[in-house]
């Protein structure tokens, strides 16, 4: 237990887990503000979830950075929500969170949680995971520890990139961030910069119009024109500054929840470029 946190992370992880929790820990220590469209945002990655569907039950809140998940769900009336990250931005969730009593804050490693699993079953009704696996070594392996913490009857549902919609950012921007990766982070943040001034400008210009949504990227780009500079600016240097990112097919996603045994699954994409997955654990499970 440090600064009212429990530190339960193991003394050993899996190759590049570490560089990840290290570099995104500096990011969401440095991009720790909480901004008025992170609400609607955080309800379109869970979707079809809604803030109903997390009155009264028990949340796990899978890497969850600095918190302005756990934060946001939390005031949807869980009777509790636990925050899970590998990285030291968990400091930065514990000011997060504050003082709201159904939420804590836990530092720990989503490959092998420090929560108890029996026959395969944990004890959360509902787990989401909001753009954490792709940027495990395997994001199948993830998919399937958080798939156990589940309990009978409980929701699990995932938001990452799509393989589908992202053919630019993996010919452009894919090639930029595996050159960024001996930099450091705020070293990455200076780089991105520009290209935030650049993307920025092209949101409230080009991508303003309607029929923008023809073009690459549209229908994503659109939504970026009610953030903050700052919101995007973090944005642009999430991209960059992640040293394993994958790209995720439909079929992949579908095939984890089945493979888990969940039912009344449903894949839907968001804006295009990802994909939102939400599947049910049998209640004959138990």
């Amino acid at each position: 237990m440090l600064d009212g946190i429990p530190r339960l992370a193991p003394g050993e992880v899996a190759a590049g887990q570490a560089e990840t929790a290290e570099r995104f820990g500096a990011q969401w220590r440095h991009f720790d503000e909480l901004h008025p469209e992170f609400e609607e945002e955080f309800l379109g990655w869970v979707t079809p979830l809604a803030r109903a569907d997390f009155a009264g039950k028990l949340v796990l809140d899978a890497g969850c950075g600095f918190g302005r998940h756990t934060a946001i769900a939390a005031t949807f009336g869980c009777r509790h929500i636990v925050g899970i990250d590998l990285s030291d931005a968990v400091d930065a969730s514990g000011h997060t969170v504050g003082s709201l009593e159904n939420a804590d804050i836990v530092q720990g490693d989503l490959l092998h949680p420090p929560f108890r699993v029996l026959d395969g079953h944990g004890p959360f009704e509902l787990v989401y995971t909001i753009g954490v696996l792709h940027h495990l070594p395997v994001p199948a392996d993830g998919f399937a520890s958080l798939a156990r913490l589940v309990a009978p009857g409980g929701q699990l549902a995932v938001w990452v990139y799509g393989w589908e919609g992202n053919a630019v950012v993996r010919m452009l921007v894919e090639p930029l961030r595996r050159s960024m990766r001996r930099l450091r982070p705020a070293q990455v943040r200076l780089v991105a910069l520009p290209f935030t001034l650049l993307l920025y400008a092209l949101v409230h210009t080009v991508y303003r119009r309607a029929s923008a949504e023809r073009l690459p990227l549209g229908a994503y780009l659109r939504t970026l024109r009610a953030f903050t500079f700052r919101h995007v600016y973090s944005i642009v240097a999430d991209q960059l500054v992640a040293p394993t990112t994958h790209y995720i097919r439909r079929a992949e996603v579908e095939d984890w929840f089945r493979s888990a045994g969940f039912e009344n699954v449903v894949i839907s994409r968001r804006n295009g470029n990802s994909w939102r997955g939400l599947g049910r654990k049998p209640l004959s499970a138990s």
